[in-house]
């Protein structure tokens, strides 16, 4: 007869568990994105808010203009925006993932 022990563990707040298949499947997509050399507004929409419509991720990139403008040592010219966003995708993943707001 042997003895069984449950122990129960809740995730973090914001976080949640994924199965390891799950988890491999992201992280294949994830580099596939890094592939691309440039993204434009609504590459970045798809990535960050699983969706098409720009209006977000417009204001996600005004909000954090500080930071990504290359006149303030980012990597997104806000200036020549004009014509449509040239956003570096290997570094906006990177700036994603530590900006997750």
């Amino acid at each position: 007869m042997s003895d069984t022990i449950l122990i129960r563990h809740e995730a973090p707040k914001g976080f949640q568990f994924i199965s390891e298949e799950e988890y491999e499947r992201f992280q294949s997509w994830k580099q596939a994105q890094r592939g691309i050399c440039t993204w434009k507004l609504k590459d970045l929409a798809r990535y960050k808010y699983g969706t098409k419509s720009t209006e977000r991720a417009s204001r996600y990139l005004t909000k954090h203009r500080h930071d990504l403008d290359i006149e303030q040592g980012g990597f997104i010219d806000y200036v020549n925006t004009h014509n449509g966003w040239q956003i570096p995708a290997a570094e906006m993943v990177d700036y994603l993932l530590d900006h997750p707001d």
